[in-house]
């Protein structure tokens, strides 16, 4: 499914259903900013006319989506109700749901991973002993790796039957040592690797529909989180209820939501696959 279709699941999930708005404003001649009352907007749900004219977004006007800052190129002629602009409310908008999905993706990236083969990217350097792995797209850890023996070889052969290897996590760059006496040899790696986040709403989602609850339960808590500051402002509108305090409710809710996430992640997350045993070359042992 797409970022979009699993979007709109989270709304119905969470209750984050659209509400129509209608402002209407008096134009002067001079007033480029206008205020709208409710904020975020959803994207792409507005609509700006100007004396029963639809205005274009960027030449006419602009919108700030998230604080409802309406600004006009040129100040509107003076009239009674002459500018009008319908639109869309929502919790959160459909661009900040990507990112709270992608952090989710970078959350459980050590939880929920896919292997790859990459065999492009490195090639042997004579007496080199480390290999930048940053090239490969999401790499997360080295399970395996081996090399041809010479330039028009078709086999493989284990690096771990010549030198010894080491892959470091934080540096994403692969260790030999002893190193390698000829240039140019390819190199084939087993690994494990994140899965690939969306830029845009239209991108497919990476992450298999039989691990998705926990990025849910995340998405829940982040979503919970947002509402918090709004929350706050409620409290003094408490009155019957004084020890009631609406702000740390949606807190503590957030927080059994990470919970949940943590817990059902370890309880679905797939072990890391063995790594083979290593044979230890002369040199020094890593």
């Amino acid at each position: 499914m797409t970022y979009l279709e699993f979007i709109s699941k989270l709304r119905v999930e969470l209750k984050d259903f659209v509400h129509l708005h209608k402002e209407i404003f008096d134009g002067d001649a001079s007033t480029l900013n206008f205020i709208v009352t409710h904020v975020p907007i959803k994207d792409n749900s507005y609509v700006v006319k100007v004396g029963g004219t639809e205005k274009t977004e960027t030449t006419d006007y602009s919108l700030d989506r998230d604080t409802g800052i309406l600004t006009f190129v040129s100040a509107p002629a003076a009239g009674s109700d002459n500018i009008e602009i319908t639109y869309k409310e929502i919790k959160i908008r459909d661009e900040d749901y990507l990112e709270i999905i992608n952090d989710a993706i970078d959350h459980f990236q050590w939880k929920f991973w896919e292997m790859d083969i990459d065999e492009t990217t490195l090639t042997t350097v004579k007496h080199q002993y480390e290999y930048d792995c940053s090239g490969i797209t999401g790499i997360l850890y080295v399970l395996n790796s081996w090399y041809k023996a010479s330039s028009g070889s078709t086999v493989w052969q284990a690096v771990s039957g010549l030198t010894n290897w080491k892959y470091y996590v934080g540096l994403t760059k692969l260790y030999v040592n002893p190193t390698f006496d000829s240039t140019g040899l390819a190199m084939k790696l087993l690994y494990l690797k994140s899965f690939t986040k969306g830029t845009a709403t239209s991108d497919t989602l990476d992450v298999p529909d039989k691990w998705i609850l926990p990025y849910k339960y995340y998405i829940y808590a982040r979503f919970y989180e947002r509402l918090i500051p709004e929350k706050i402002n409620e409290t003094t509108a408490v009155t019957t209820q004084p020890s009631f305090t609406p702000a740390q409710a949606v807190f503590n809710i957030a927080q059994m939501y990470y919970q949940k996430a943590d817990d059902v992640a370890k309880k679905l997350a797939p072990r890391i696959p063995a790594m083979p045993i290593k044979q230890i070359q002369d040199g020094i042992a890593m």
